[in-house]
């Protein structure tokens, strides 16, 4: 059989595309989490009149995902509890004081899968525990998986979710101003996770808190 180099190269040129394909969707791949574009919203009643909102930054961790098989995906954040925001520099060194989220001692809140379930096309649940104040506690959190990319800007692969869970701040002994301030906190979270092989080894707690207190089981 005789091949131009023309049909040579068309060959050449179908077969990457479909070598590239397959290499796609044969693992799952890591993640970091932008810290800039990744934020946790979160808010509680006052007094029944209102749920004012505060947000967190994530300070670290990674994601590990593959489109076609959520059974393998991981997800480790860490967040970086001082640096709640309220809005008022009072109300913020008071959610940081002792009564509420002891900061100082506590710098640092985790959250780490067990396993994740695909409940729809785009959307699932990641089954995990969550530590903030010493204390470990079993959290859900529901997803919605956004998009997967390249970002036309900076040219790197990025990854978006969204996610959201509930919790009772009383479970982790944080019982101040209870009813007054309400007990059921309702947590958003937006993410973006750029691609990095190395993202499982950069999602160690923050060295500067090398020594945290020890967690403990419900």
């Amino acid at each position: 059989m005789r091949i131009t180099t023309g049909k040579f190269g068309g060959y050449l040129a179908c077969m990457g595309l479909l070598l590239g394909a397959a290499g796609v969707s044969a693992a799952p791949r890591d993640y970091r989490f932008d810290t800039v574009h990744t934020q946790v919203f979160f808010s509680t009643s006052h007094l029944g009149y209102s749920h004012p909102s505060g947000r967190m930054h994530v300070s670290g961790g990674f994601i590990r995902f593959d489109a076609d098989d959520w059974k393998t995906a991981q997800v480790d954040v860490t967040v970086d509890v001082a640096s709640l925001d309220m809005g008022d520099a009072a109300w913020n060194d008071k959610l940081r004081s002792r009564e509420f989220l002891a900061a100082e001692r506590y710098p640092k809140a985790r959250v780490v899968s067990k396993s994740v379930e695909k409940t729809g096309e785009r959307s699932g649940v990641a089954l995990g525990t969550l530590t903030l104040l010493g204390a470990t506690r079993p959290l859900d959190l529901a997803l919605t998986f956004n998009k997967a990319g390249v970002d036309p800007y900076t040219f790197r692969s990025t990854i978006g979710f969204s996610a959201s869970t509930s919790l009772k701040r009383s479970t982790f002994g944080m019982n101040k101003y209870l009813p007054d301030i309400g007990d059921v906190v309702d947590i958003r979270v937006e993410v973006e996770g750029l691609r990095d092989r190395n993202a499982e080894e950069s999602a160690a707690p923050d060295a500067s808190n090398p020594h945290p207190p020890a967690a403990t089981e419900p």
